[in-house]
């Protein structure tokens, strides 16, 4: 029993020394696992959207027919190449020429009927001038009866005429009289008779012109029975066949579908709408296609729609690329899987996106900042000296100058994160620099500052354009992952590019952990329970 006891404690002190030992080398940490690292690199890097889409001809026609009937001829097939108002098919005509040999009766009785009309109202003109010349006669004889009949008064009034003849010469002025009015009815009938002449004359004539307007309709519809293509092109499908009918009733029946000119075609693709904001006309295409898996395919966008699609909440937008397709190799309905090319840059500084992806646990160390050069030996310090031409003295003044600037850049840099401004800081020293250092020139380098001014406002503005959005990377250190800003552009699927910031070719940057052969996070050499296992 007293042996046990002895063993157990020597087995407790054992273990006490693999842990102080472990917490010793681990520097007080435990837990210090092993990470997966990747090397920054410079090379090409291509930023693109991906998608799907489909190949469509610039421009299809679906050719149909507007008349009824059956077909009779057809003259293509699938894939025939026509020319402009080719004959491609027949509907049997007999039925529409039939019409228009009716439409032809219609239109040549329509003119025998005007005929008649004309010869009817030039009969009423001359009954009308008969008419006028009896009312002539008949009033010269009323006039003549009326004289008559007044010397007759005047004579029986002094008794030099017997009774009788007065009465006999009012009865003559009362025929005359009747006569007159017969021929003026007579006259009116006549106008009449001329007045119904003309309108039948006229309706004759609109009948002839409704009868001419029959016969174009006839003679369209014979026409329509002859089925031309409307373009130069290829019979893509063909959905008739001889002796077929087809009814041209609501909606005209599609008989082919004919694209015009396959050896350029366009991409037709669905870009959704968090990426169509950095899509515009003239930016690259490639796309492969699932008959041709090993070839990849140009093409240039041509148009970025503005009609939105919406499936299931999801918002996209049509972009359509032209696609040069001489070699005929592309067909019209095919699935492209499209990479649209947003921006290229060459030998840029990369870095994985699993690395910007990569959060730690445990604790962050601090990133190390690098020494600063003294001002004398800045780029900007010399530069500005040998732009100006600085003499010794103003060389001093330019070094007093930056430095209480700098004190200005401390005070920004001493706020919390969320509320400096880094960017107005360093606008507000460069504009005190530049101001204190024209009041300590010569008139003689006024000038020389004026330019040096403009080709430093014209660098800054060009660095603004690449300067590139805020992310953030872990270096291994010696207490753990330690982070480091940096400023990244454009990304594909696999790495990013950096624009700015501490990280350079070479350095090793933290991309997940290391895991075990079980799936558990890889420990280091160092860690408690590797000492334990090695001390059993």
């Amino acid at each position: 029993m007293k042996k046990r006891k002895i063993w157990m404690l020597g087995a407790v002190l054992l273990i006490g020394a693999a842990v102080g030992t472990a917490l010793f080398m681990d520097g007080g940490d435990g837990s210090a696992d092993a990470y997966r690292t990747a090397t920054v690199e410079k090379g090409n890097i291509k930023a693109t959207v991906a998608s799907t889409g489909k190949l469509a001809p610039l421009n299809t026609v679906e050719v149909g027919s507007q008349v009824s009937g059956n077909i009779k001829e057809i003259y293509v097939d699938y894939n025939s190449v026509v020319k402009n108002d080719q004959v491609i098919t027949l509907i049997d005509p007999e039925i529409y020429a039939g019409q228009v040999n009716q439409a032809k009766a219609h239109l040549e009785k329509a003119r025998v009927n005007l005929l008649k009309m004309r010869n009817e109202t030039a009969a009423a003109r001359a009954d009308e001038q008969s008419a006028r010349a009896q009312l002539f006669a008949a009033r010269a004889t009323f006039r003549e009866a009326k004289l008559d009949y007044q010397r007759k008064v005047k004579l029986a009034k002094r008794k030099a005429i017997a009774t009788s003849q007065l009465d006999s010469a009012l009865a003559r002025k009362d025929n005359a009289q009747g006569t007159v009015q017969m021929a003026e009815a007579r006259l009116s009938t006549s106008q009449t008779q001329i007045e119904m002449a003309l309108t039948m004359e006229k309706y004759a004539s609109a009948e002839i012109a409704a009868r001419e307007a029959d016969l174009q309709l006839a003679k369209i519809k014979l026409n329509y029975c002859t089925i031309r293509s409307p373009i130069d092109g290829v019979v893509i499908t063909r959905n008739v066949d001889v002796g077929q009918t087809v009814a041209a009733t609501l909606q005209s029946p599609v008989l082919f579908t004919i694209a015009e000119d396959l050896s350029r075609m366009q991409v037709e693709v669905d870009v959704s709408e968090a990426d169509v904001g950095q899509i515009t006309r003239g930016q690259g295409v490639e796309f492969t296609v699932d008959a041709f898996q090993d070839k990849v395919f140009k093409a240039k966008i041509h148009q970025v729609r503005n009609s939105a699609t919406t499936i299931q909440n999801v918002v996209t937008y049509k972009i359509v690329a032209d696609v040069n397709n001489d070699s005929l190799l592309l067909r019209p309905g095919m699935t492209a899987n499209v990479t649209i090319v947003l921006a290229t840059v060459a030998d840029a500084l990369k870095v994985p996106n699993s690395a910007l992806r990569f959060k730690p646990l445990g604790k962050i160390g601090e990133t190390k900042v690098k020494k600063k050069l003294p001002i004398t030996e800045r780029p900007f310090y010399k530069k500005t000296i040998q732009a100006l031409a600085m003499d010794p003295a103003q060389s001093r003044e330019l070094a007093g100058i930056i430095a209480r600037g700098e004190q200005q850049l401390k005070a920004a840099y001493s706020l919390p994160e969320d509320a400096r401004d880094l960017p107005l800081a360093w606008r507000a020293f460069f504009r005190q620099v530049f101001t204190d250092t024209y009041n300590i020139i010569r008139e003689d380098q006024r000038e020389k500052f004026k330019a040096y001014w403009a080709q430093f406002k014209e660098a800054v503005k060009r660095r603004q354009r690449g300067h590139g959005r805020r992310a953030t990377v872990y270096v291994a250190g010696d207490e753990g992952p330690m982070a480091l800003p940096i400023r990244v552009g454009i990304s594909n699927e696999i790495e990013t590019q950096v624009v700015g910031g501490e990280l350079q070719a070479g350095d090793k940057v933290i991309v997940g952990l290391a895991l075990a052969s079980d799936g558990s996070p890889k420990q280091s050499g160092n860690s408690i329970m590797n000492i334990f296992r090695r001390a059993q």
